[in-house]
């Protein structure tokens, strides 16, 4: 089972684009990619236009062979990220619904591969993800950075902002 989670930014109207992502919406997990590969709104706005995904960053793709590659010792290999890797990979990148088509993992004609969704306001954004099943949700606000909601909590306010970013990155 995965850690669901939104990523998405705020429009200049104040209303959130955002996309579900399946696997691993942990903040320690999240914000540390999110704030290394995805620090512009350009480069959100393109992570979040192919629409949901079923992880943020993976080599794997739908076609990867299983179980990952093993050194003859039977260690699993990994990249300098500390992402496995598989006989069938590529580089780091999202690995986004609607790149399954019509092979073993279908999404034609399922509830996968979602485009964006656009909420009124943050407000609606938190509460329509969170009965998305939804844990998590990541806003990039042009001009501060990202914020960090934990939908589980009664009244979600953000936890993370660009100050913090900036703290965090040189300590």
């Amino acid at each position: 089972m995965g850690t669901r989670s939104a990523i998405g930014y705020e429009l200049p109207s104040g209303r959130i684009k955002a996309v579900y992502c399946h696997w691993d919406g942990h903040p320690k997990h999240q914000l540390p990619i999110l704030i290394e590969h995805y620090n512009t709104l350009d480069k959100v706005k393109a992570l979040i236009k192919p629409g949901s995904m079923s992880s943020l960053r993976t080599r794997e793709t739908w076609d990867s062979q299983l179980p990952a590659s093993k050194t003859k010792e039977g260690v699993y290999v990994r990249d300098d990220e500390g992402l496995l890797m598989y006989d069938i990979d590529r580089d780091p990148q999202p690995l986004y619904h609607h790149e399954r088509g019509n092979g073993p993992w279908n999404a034609d004609g399922s509830d996968y591969a979602d485009p964006p969704h656009v909420n009124a306001s943050i407000k609606a954004a938190i509460n329509w993800w969170r009965g998305s099943c939804c844990e998590h949700m990541y806003v990039f606000i042009p001009g501060i950075g990202w914020e960090h909601y934990d939908l589980d909590e009664p009244e979600p306010q953000p936890k993370f902002t660009k100050i913090k970013q900036l703290l965090s990155s040189v300590l």
